[in-house]
């Protein structure tokens, strides 16, 4: 039987060499992803429901602590950081362009002195519209 070690090995080797076949696989399905996943929401809630219960969330947090965050973050998310962000940058575009008549919704109302009333409601009233476009309703 092989050790942790050894199988921990063998894993990062394969996965190396199976690169270009998780992107094919995915391609070339004929599985509609996110119909599948609609389709057993019931299992994704009970799921998440037993996590919550068994408090499977903090035990995990506990297990990795804060040293484990930063560890993942110094050998993966730094060097994949920028690369995501490139990635998304037309999503991104595409989605948070729907709030910009939100942004916007304070325009016309007069600026006042820092911390007055006149800007609590330009806050307000832009953070209103932004949850009126996000919910379809305040």
């Amino acid at each position: 039987m092989r050790s942790a070690s050894e199988s921990s090995q063998k894993f990062v080797e394969r996965a190396s060499a199976a690169s270009s076949d998780y992107g094919s696989g995915v391609q070339n399905t004929s599985k509609d992803q996110a119909a599948a996943a609609i389709a057993a929401k019931g299992n994704y809630a009970a799921g998440v429901q037993a996590a919550i219960t068994g408090d499977r969330y903090a035990k995990g947090l506990s297990k990795s602590g804060n040293s484990g965050w930063k560890e993942g973050v110094a050998k993966k998310g730094v060097n994949r950081f920028a690369e995501g962000v490139s990635a998304s940058a037309n999503k991104y575009a595409e989605n948070s362009g729907k709030y910009d008549g939100a942004r916007n919704a304070a325009a016309s109302l007069p600026r006042g002195v820092k911390g007055s009333e006149a800007n609590f409601l330009r806050s307000k009233t832009v953070g209103l519209a932004l949850r009126k476009q996000k919910v379809g309703t305040i």
